[in-house]
């Protein structure tokens, strides 16, 4: 250890770095030179559950929430030598809410700039007042439990503020969420996760700076609507059920948008469509492109040059029940180039051939395939009629042999192409 201590703080430091903070803590026994070493630590990072999973317990004990409060107390509050960029918690058994309330005010007073909290902090509505007040923030990261109820004030500012990731987090009502948005002035990047909508009637997410924006298995009420305007949106990920209604605004720059929607044919999916019709790339899961199908009139994808169509395994036997399948798409996506989706989401060849397909589309994947006639004769579609086409790639079962993958390649390759620069490839 001699070796060590001779090093610079900077050097020491770096190294207690990649420690969890009882660990960190155990060196100040060393030496004098190490004594005080951890309270210079920029990053802390507690794990309750960690630590008793490592020490081999696999339950709470009243000593060990005892004995971690004391741990974050020493280094938190007690030495609050430095500023701290990085902080994270990790504690799922019952905290004192004064003594949360505590560790985040001794946070902001050191200037944090990433936060993430993983806690159960009682059953209690928050608003640590001081929290509201950090202008550092850069990073925001809240995974709490159901019982947590956000209640952000008017005047909350977090000027650094760029992105933000809450799970089983709740707000208080429409304007708390209003609060926090317009409170965040740069903005970039926001992931709601497992949120109740039970105190929210309009949940508007309105931002002129926001560019992604992940919405997942939110737990909603019937009546319940998601405003979205963000102008400067790039990126939308919404896995979950529609709810009552939607108003989507600005979305002109909206270049991707990854959607999973497990609603039953009941619910209209028309304005949600509409809204992101602008998008270039676009994945869909086999209900949102039942749901899609379903909407009078089909919405126009002007500028949709990628789509992926991703199968679920328990949804396939359905996909014969269908009355349109994806070639009624396809005549939505005049600027189509890049293709993939499983052969059983093609329910029919029609006569009228898409556009996209005649002059645009120059990458299509293939996956489910199988040698079965009707199959072939989806492949052979393509290659008559894929005047663009470049790659054509099959993807059959794991438990296909090598001899059928080779039967399926000797029938493809004889079979007419209207591209003279197309490759075959069979997996």
């Amino acid at each position: 250890m001699t070796g060590f201590s001779g090093l610079h703080d900077s050097i020491l430091i770096h190294i207690l770095s990649f420690l969890y903070a009882k660990q960190v803590i155990r060196t100040s026994i060393l030496s004098t030179r190490w004594r005080y070493l951890f309270a210079l630590l920029p990053n802390l990072h507690f794990d309750f559950e960690g630590d008793l999973w490592r020490r081999g317990y696999t339950s709470y004990r009243h000593i060990d929430i005892y004995s971690y409060g004391c741990l974050v107390d020493k280094m938190l509050i007690t030495h609050n030598m430095t500023n701290i960029d990085k902080l994270r918690l990790k504690c799922r058994a019952m905290i004192d809410p004064d003594r949360f309330h505590a560790w985040i005010s001794a946070a902001v007073h050191r200037g944090v700039k990433h936060l993430d909290l993983n806690i159960s902090p009682g059953k209690f509505t928050t608003r640590p007042a001081v929290l509201f007040t950090c202008r550092t923030l850069v990073t925001l990261k809240l995974c709490m439990e159901f019982d947590f109820v956000l209640d952000v004030p008017k005047g909350a500012h977090f000027p650094n503020l760029k992105t933000i990731y809450l799970e089983e987090v709740n707000f208080s009502n429409d304007d708390s969420v209003k609060s926090l948005l317009s409170g965040c002035t740069s903005l970039e990047d926001l992931v709601i996760e497992k949120f109740l909508m039970s105190n929210i009637s309009n949940f508007n997410i309105s931002h002129h700076l926001l560019k992604r924006l992940t919405l997942l298995y939110t737990y909603q009420s019937d009546y319940g609507w998601i405003t979205i305007d963000a102008p400067n949106l790039v990126y939308l990920e919404y896995d979950d059920e529609l709810v009552a209604g939607y108003s989507l605004q600005n979305l002109q720059s909206l270049v991707k948008a990854d959607i999973d929607i497990s609603n039953s044919l009941e619910v209209d999916g028309s304005t949600f469509f509409r809204g992101i019709c602008n998008v270039r790339s676009l994945i869909l899961s086999d209900t949102s492109l039942e749901l899609l199908l379903s909407c009078e009139p089909l919405p126009v994808f002007a500028n949709l040059v990628k789509l992926k169509i991703h199968c679920s395994n328990d949804l396939r036997p359905y996909y014969g029940q269908w009355e349109k399948g994806l070639e009624t798409l396809l005549s939505s996506l005049p600027e189509l180039e890049k293709l993939e989706f499983n052969q059983e989401a093609l329910i029919s060849l029609r006569e009228k051939v898409p556009s996209c397909l005649l002059s645009k589309l120059k990458s299509i994947k293939i996956s489910g395939f199988t040698d079965e006639r009707d199959c072939i004769g989806k492949a052979k579609y393509f290659l008559k009629n894929g005047r663009a086409l470049e790659k054509l790639t099959i993807r059959t079962s794991l438990r296909y042999s090598e001899e059928r993958k080779s039967k399926i390649s000797k029938v493809l390759s004889a079979s007419p192409r209207e591209s003279k620069h197309l490759c075959i490839f069979i997996f």
